[in-house]
């Protein structure tokens, strides 16, 4: 991985943590190199795992495979940033559908 495409992730990783906290979610942060073996690149909300991604090129199966391996007993979850979109709320938010019918259930 370049040093550009490293610096573009760890924008959009800000980009997230801002919004979590900006959302509910004040202590959210980035795992940082040297925090260990990381559950994904956001902790922010107890259970779940967030990997962020912003690539030019998407791919939703290898990102959700990734969050899934690092997870642990968290769940797993993508956020994706869309091309041209620079409004963190509108990006994509991608789960394996077992995943949300459970997080259904536990709302209904």
């Amino acid at each position: 991985m370049s040093a550009m495409q490293r610096t573009k992730g760890a924008v959009a990783e800000r980009e997230v943590v801002k919004h979590l906290r900006a959302n509910g979610w004040p202590d959210a942060r980035r795992y940082l190199a040297g925090d260990g073996r990381q559950p994904g690149d956001i902790d922010a909300i107890p259970g779940v795992s967030i990997e962020v991604k912003n690539q030019a090129v998407y791919d939703f199966p290898g990102w959700l495979r990734q969050a899934v391996a690092e997870s642990g007993e968290r769940l797993p979850v993508v956020v994706a940033k869309p091309r041209g979109v620079t409004d963190v709320g509108e990006w994509w938010c991608v789960l394996r559908l077992d995943d949300l019918l459970d997080l259904l259930r536990e709302t209904a």
